[in-house]
């Protein structure tokens, strides 16, 4: 991730059982030309559940894919960045998502559109 990436557009946050989970954040870096997707993970969610899979993306409206994706699992970290994304002219979204250990699916969530 490059230094001077800043967040773009609003932030999404993934809910499980009710419960916000974690946030989903879409970052762009001027100096490398690139879109990063960003996953934080809630201690709120951390604490009860022990290990979880993660993933981070960023998602092109613009071309109907999932770029840059990166993918954790049986992991306890906090905070998850996926690859850089050639997107900066595309429309497009950060995508994460979370699963508890135990559950059967992932939940996730988008950051909002940026055009």
């Amino acid at each position: 991730m490059c230094a001077d990436a800043y967040q773009i557009g609003t932030t999404g946050y993934i809910t499980r059982a009710g419960r916000t989970a974690a946030s989903v954040k879409q970052f762009y870096s001027p100096s490398c030309g690139k879109n990063y997707g960003y996953v934080w993970v809630w201690q709120s969610f951390r604490d009860p559940v022990g290990d979880y899979d993660v993933t981070s993306a960023v998602y092109s409206y613009s071309r109907d894919e999932v770029l840059g994706k990166r993918s954790w699992t049986d992991t306890t970290a906090q905070e998850f960045w996926s690859n850089g994304t050639g997107t900066v002219s595309d429309c497009t979204a950060g995508s994460g998502t979370v699963r508890a250990a135990g559950d059967p699916a992932p939940v996730g969530r988008y950051s909002s559109r940026r055009c």
